[in-house]
């Protein structure tokens, strides 16, 4: 079974959306082979989803309500075979905990958009409804190149 890892700050804005979101996808493509789960580099621990994230999830069909946060750790870093990061600043943190030997598996979001618009997937923490709402459809976008790359049958990372 393959382990993909999203990692944002809190666990609660946008690896949370993340997440649900892939889920979903992979789901529609029947791939039930993969577990997938999220954290944070400053992780709110037992903390819910932000209340626009779950919203904005909501109207996607997607349900994040009973999301709580989790702070990042050394076992969740060394049993997924992908992790993606929203900022360069999760990917510095990350590589700390990873073996030299497997940064490969380490990944910013934003490596898979087409056309790439720039490396930091904005967070949008105590934003508006209609900034969560952008944000999880460039996290959609990214996610679709995720996807793509899965099913092409590539090394994860």
């Amino acid at each position: 079974m393959m382990d993909i890892l999203l990692v944002c700050t809190g666990n609660i804005c946008r690896s949370p959306m993340a997440e649900g979101l892939l889920r979903q996808m992979l789901s529609k493509k029947r791939k039930a082979n993969v577990r997938i789960h999220s954290a944070g580099t400053h992780g709110l621990d037992d903390q819910p989803a932000a209340p626009f994230a779950i919203q904005a999830a909501a109207e996607m069909g997607i349900d994040i309500s009973g999301h709580r946060a989790r702070s990042l750790d050394r076992d969740m870093v060394s049993k997924a075979d992908l992790i993606l990061v929203m900022e360069p600043f999760h990917r510095e943190i990350v590589a700390r905990a990873v073996p030299r030997e497997e940064t490969d598996k380490l990944r910013l979001l934003a490596d898979f958009e087409r056309p790439r618009q720039s490396d930091t997937i904005d967070d949008p923490y105590t934003r508006s409804l209609k900034i969560y709402r952008a944000c999880l459809k460039r996290i959609q976008d990214c996610l679709e190149g995720v996807v793509h790359h899965l099913e092409s049958g590539r090394p994860p990372g």
